[in-house]
């Protein structure tokens, strides 16, 4: 019961602290994750540029910032960190018309996956 309620608090910790434009520039999506299964992950885009990456896996909540500019096929690595400790990495992937198409993620030693959106 304390997992829950500690990731709970996390999960609207992590969700204040994105970055949001104020109009509707978040995508979800879902995906299967080498070891926790089903996940589902979202990416929002930053007031001042770029996008955060939020990811619902298992028991934890990882999230990453990119920063660059967005542009058609560019690909974008980051720093992914999780609550619990975990780190790994995190690679968006944008479209033809310089929006994210997908999140290939992996967690340091825990698994990972591709988030489409």
């Amino acid at each position: 019961m304390r997992h829950i309620v500690a990731l709970a608090a996390i999960a609207v910790t992590c969700t204040a602290c994105m970055e949001t434009d104020g109009g509707s520039s978040l995508q979800t999506g879902s995906g299967n994750d080498t070891a926790s299964g089903s996940v589902r992950g979202s990416v929002s885009a930053r007031s001042g540029g770029g996008y955060t990456f939020l990811l619902n896996r298992d028991t934890a909540v990882c999230s990453a910032v990119f920063d660059d500019a967005a542009s058609a096929g560019a690909t974008e690595l980051s720093d992914l960190n999780c609550s619990g400790g975990n780190e790994g990495t995190a690679t968006i992937i944008y479209g033809s018309d310089a929006t994210p198409d997908r999140v290939i993620y992996a967690v340091n030693g825990v698994g990972g996956g591709t988030i489409n959106l």
